[in-house]
């Protein structure tokens, strides 16, 4: 193996375990070239073979960026006049929130099994983040996504985090519309989220991968009990 061969291979493989994420921007090639003790050359030849297999685009003037594996095919089977699913329906809602019970609940129980201590320290801050927040809907809405993510991007696992960049960025307005039935829900609703949220913080920071999967399914469970009810 040259080391052209080598260091696209270790970049790949710190892509592949979420060292870097998708949409990350790589460290600069001055940077790679002394982590990697090779010639500019060499290091832009390991970066055409990572864009050639789809990994990252280099963009001028900027740098490298790392790719989500899955946009440009996402979406194409939900958006558009052709899918026959309106934005904001219940239908579409009630779909997405199927794709967030699948991934939510098994990023939660990969995050207790692989999640560095320094993330684990990230996920707790954010909760606790989200707990105070106060302020519009639209505000309280984007913090619950951003604490969902966070345990999603600490999962270290590739598709689990592409699919959920996705799913929360492309899909946000289904996910709101679902969030803010809940956040305008009578004051039991919106304490037994907040007690769903404590939950998988705890199982989390306990690394509690059984716990966790079962917390973050039960909530996703609930909000999904709350969209057919006022459907």
């Amino acid at each position: 193996m040259n080391r052209v061969e080598q260091v696209s291979g270790v970049i790949e493989q710190d892509i592949r375990q979420c060292k870097w994420l998708p949409s990350d921007k790589l460290p600069g090639q001055l940077a790679l070239m002394r982590r990697f003790e090779v010639s500019r050359t060499c290091l832009r030849e390991a970066i055409t073979v990572l864009e050639a297999k789809g990994l990252v685009t280099s963009r001028h003037g900027s740098g490298c960026y790392v790719n989500n594996l899955f946009e440009g095919q996402f979406a194409s089977a939900f958006l558009g006049s052709a899918s026959g699913v309106e934005l904001d329906s219940a239908a579409l809602q009630l779909a997405v929130m199927e794709m967030r019970l699948v991934l939510e609940s098994e990023a939660a129980k990969y995050v207790c099994e692989r999640a560095t201590d320094a993330q684990l320290a990230c996920i707790d801050a954010e909760y606790q983040t989200m707990h105070k927040r106060k302020g519009s809907p639209l505000q309280r809405a984007k913090a619950d996504l951003q604490f969902h993510m966070l345990i999603a991007q600490s999962s270290h696992n590739l598709i689990v985090v592409s699919l959920s960049q996705l799913l929360y960025t492309q899909f946000f307005n289904a996910i709101y519309g679902t969030l803010a039935r809940t956040l305008n829900a009578p004051e039991q609703w919106e304490a037994r989220v907040r007690e769903q949220h404590q939950a998988i913080c705890h199982a989390i920071m306990r690394r509690d991968g059984a716990a966790a999967q079962q917390a973050a399914s039960k909530h996703i469970r609930y909000s999904m009990s709350l969209l057919k009810e006022q459907a």
